[in-house]
């Protein structure tokens, strides 16, 4: 997670931790338990109302039996604290939270330590949902039925968000009792979904969701592995197709708090744009699909350990060169390493502007070969032999299925800039930053995505890549308070423009579809291979 731009946070989290030493009862004083602990907080400057139902329930015997020394667990929300665990003994050097991107392919769990604010750990995984469907509009209409809609909710909390905190937490010796709050960003449809609200409102014009401003949710409620009565914040969203995770970008990289004209882009399965400054803002969606995600294709995967990041062509007949996460033998190729390829590929004469192989590459790459599947022939690029991938089983190979599939991804994200661009009445040549977010967005090659057409002919200085934003801004929300308070009004300041009702947004697409591009006066500095 990048920082860099992000405006300056205090380590102020919502919940903390207050270690007390109540005066036993006596005859003259019989104050119940409860009252003596909300004297205590009173005390320590705990303003405002004390909400314990919980805790009432719950102290039968455990403050006798910690001989009146106890440690209390609150969170405040809209001026209220609500005391959400007693425990014997001081246990205030254990406080945890969790921060949590949802996304509509992959799923990340940062584990906290709010008495330090530092992250302890992380774990990622495909999100669950994804053995249902690939991409938000298929699961917009699985949910149409309440119980396909109630199978994807437990796809992706206990599938997926509970296992992957059950796994940081068994690896750290923590209980889930010991995570007291949590943070969830993601877009519209999945923090529906997250949160058990139907998300059919969002399939169909005008695109209504159930809520903008979700929650915050007791984590009972919604079956989280971590306190039962620990409160789960969820990021409120723009509108139906620009959710939380872009308002968590737009957080951590200060899009509303600059005078010059930049750019934000969360690529994803529901690529977000966001254009403008201070002054103004609009925003889009582009449905990419999971391809740069690396789900669908022949040899996609995660920007995880054992994929293929970068990818390198020295000529048309050349072996390949390319660099492994975590420096083993590779498994597949990652979202950053597919767009190398293609860009490397354009640019030897591997592959022609309509991502096909070319004449010249059939007859002199020794690495094109033909597939057999269903008893057709399909041309594919052999990226690694078998005995060099990690399981030796068979090799990472390309498709042209494949390149067509990331065309289309890459088409739709540019075509949806351009119409972005166009709304707020300003050219490339105007972005002063332009921002990249995304879980693998870091492996960007800049040039190579230029080339590839996925981003605008550009100096490649104005390039920031943020990485994974939606978890950097669940993160910060998790350990500062303030930024909870200035999420909605946030959420609520970008205008959205939806890109099928342009009217030239599909003559756009379609010219994005080639590469670089099939208006080639966009990208002046790209040349095809002669």
């Amino acid at each position: 997670m990048d920082f860099a731009h992000a405006p300056s946070v205090s380590l102020r989290p919502p919940v903390r931790k207050e270690y007390l030493r109540l005066r036993p009862p006596e005859l003259r004083d019989q104050r119940g338990d409860i009252e003596r602990i909300i004297g205590a907080l009173r005390r320590r400057g705990y303003a405002g109302e004390i909400i314990a139902p919980h805790a009432a329930a719950r102290s039968a015997g455990l403050v006798a039996r910690a001989a009146y020394k106890l440690t209390v667990t609150v969170v405040g929300d809209h001026g209220a604290w609500h005391i959400i665990r007693l425990e014997e003994g001081d246990t205030t050097g254990c406080l945890y939270g969790a921060a949590v991107d949802v996304g509509t392919t992959t799923v990340v769990v940062t584990l906290v330590d709010l008495n330090t604010g530092k992250a302890v750990d992380a774990a990622s995984s495909y999100n669950q949902q994804i053995i249902r469907c690939d991409d938000v509009a298929s699961r917009i209409s699985y949910a149409s039925d309440p119980q396909r809609a109630q199978e994807l909710r437990e796809l992706v909390v206990d599938g997926t968000v509970n296992r992957l905190l059950r796994l940081l937490t068994h690896r750290h010796g923590l209980a889930g009792d010991d995570v007291a709050h949590m943070t969830v960003a993601g877009n519209t449809v999945m923090t529906h979904l997250f949160c058990g609200l139907s998300p059919t409102g969002l399939g169909a014009v005008p695109f209504a969701p159930i809520s903008n401003f979700p929650g915050p949710y007791r984590a009972g409620l919604l079956n989280v592995a971590i306190n039962a009565q620990a409160f789960v914040d969820i990021f409120p969203s723009a509108a139906a197709y620009v959710g939380g995770d872009a308002t968590a970008d737009m957080y951590v990289c200060g899009l509303a708090r600059r005078d010059e004209l930049n750019v934000l882009i969360d690529i994803g399965t529901n690529a977000e744009i966001v254009v403008g400054n201070r002054d103004r803002l609009i925003a889009c969606a582009a449905p990419a699909g999971p391809a740069f995600e690396g789900h669908g294709l022949s040899c996609g995967m995660r920007a995880a350990a054992g994929a293929i990041e970068s990818f390198r062509l020295g000529g048309l007949s050349d072996p390949p060169r390319y660099t492994v996460i975590g420096g083993d033998k590779p498994a597949g190729v990652c979202g950053s390493g597919l767009i190398d390829f293609v860009a490397q590929a354009f640019a030897v004469g591997v592959i022609s502007s309509a991502g096909r192989f070319t004449d010249r590459a059939r007859a002199r790459c020794p690495r094109i070969r033909k597939l057999r599947r269903n008893e057709a022939e399909i041309p594919a690029y052999e990226i690694a032999p078998a005995e060099q991938t990690d399981d030796g089983l068979a090799p990472i190979l390309i498709t042209e299925r494949d390149i067509a599939t990331l065309l289309q991804a890459k088409g739709v994200i540019y075509a949806a800039l351009q119409m972005a661009m166009k709304h707020f009445g300003k050219g490339f040549a105007d972005i002063h930053r332009f921002y990249l977010a995304g879980g693998f967005a870091k492996h960007i090659d800049p040039d190579n995505a230029v080339t590839m057409g996925l981003l605008p002919d550009i100096d490649r200085g104005k390039f920031t890549f943020l990485g994974n934003g939606s978890l950097g801004g669940a993160f910060l929300a998790l350990i500062d308070e303030d930024v909870r308070r200035e999420l909605p009004h946030l959420a609520a300041a970008p205008a959205v423009i939806e890109l099928n009702l342009d009217p030239e947004f599909m003559d756009a697409y379609t010219l994005a579809m080639f590469l670089p591009n099939g208006d080639p006066s966009l990208f002046p500095t790209v040349k095809p291979a002669k």
